[in-house]
């Protein structure tokens, strides 16, 4: 980090890092190290090295220069230096979102598994204008209908990249976990990668490039394996713009879930055990509940978990 990390620290940043405006360098240097690692446990593995490689917290890849820390990450990826540095600016626009401090204004955003995301790495192309999504927990075989309406930020957008998570249960003995994902209508698949063994991406070809401004519909199906345990939750963490996010869940009029509780817009480490009281939702006779979100933070998760 730099000789003058002192004076780069702003006021913001040392208060939610914990860092003492009258500290020595060093003990700056080591706090804001521990706190910026801590932050990146959350993300995926290959997110959080390109975020430890991006801003030198590993000792391995100290390097002084950012061209040589991206081509190091480039080559640990196995991909090329631009995907690289895509890698990293989502990384740290992620943790930034989610490290930022909530205000009284923008703290409750709602009215009101497996999780899913948005991440080409090219933040700037496309935001959604609604991500609506039926996730049916009644069958042998979890599956989450999710329909986006994308809309273009940049002419000549031909394809769009949206993940999905298959999280372990608490308890659960790891292992690769397995999804499968259909395109239902507004694309075609063309690729999925499993950087990690919970989380995949996949790349959808669009029926024709969109211009600046044009919204399309892409529904795609995921299916999780019959007898695969998955974490008791279906959580959205956008990391880009998306205006409304809307959420039924069906357990299932047996009553596969006896209680559930809606996630506001939390920081991605808290939603495992979170459990406000004011947070509980009874599901109705059919056995569902239902969500609606609109503005909705970046970085920050939105959904539901449940307990039997």
């Amino acid at each position: 980090m730099a000789g003058d990390l002192g004076e780069r620290v702003g006021p913001t940043l040392r208060a939610i890092a914990g860092i003492d405006p009258d500290g020595r360098p060093d003990d700056t240097r080591q706090r804001l190290t521990i706190f910026l690692q801590e932050q990146a446990i959350g993300l995926p593995e290959d997110l959080r090295t390109a975020f430890a490689a991006a801003l030198a917290l590993r000792e391995d890849v100290r390097h002084r220069f950012l061209e040589e820390r991206m081509r190091w990450l480039a080559g640990t990826l196995q991909r090329d230096v631009r995907t690289a540095r895509r890698r990293a600016d989502e990384a740290i626009r992620l943790v930034a979102a989610s490290a930022a401090p909530r205000t009284s204004e923008t703290s409750e955003t709602s009215e009101t598994s497996e999780t899913s995301s948005d991440d080409d790495g090219s933040l700037g192309d496309w935001h959604l204008a609604r991500l609506g999504t039926v996730l049916l927990l009644d069958g042998a075989q979890p599956t989450a209908i999710e329909e986006r309406l994308v809309v273009a930020a940049r002419d000549d957008l031909k394809e769009i990249v949206i993940s999905t998570s298959i999280p372990f249960p608490a308890g659960a003995v790891t292992g690769a976990r397995r999804a499968e994902l259909t395109v239902l209508q507004g694309g075609a698949l063309i690729s999925s990668e499993w950087p990690t063994s919970s989380y995949f991406r996949n790349s959808i070809t669009l029926p024709r490039a969109l211009r600046s401004g044009e919204s399309h519909k892409v529904g795609v199906r995921v299916v999780i394996p019959e007898g695969q345990p998955f974490a008791q939750r279906y959580a959205f963490q956008p990391l880009r713009r998306c205006d409304e996010f809307g959420l039924r869940i069906r357990f299932g009029a047996s009553g596969h879930a006896k209680r559930a509780w809606k996630l506001p817009g939390l920081p991605r480490g808290m939603v495992d055990d979170y459990a406000a009281p004011e947070a509980l939702i009874c599901p109705d006779a059919d056995g569902g509940i239902e969500l609606r979100y609109e503005h909705l933070r970046v970085g920050f998760t939105y959904g539901a978990r449940w307990s039997d």
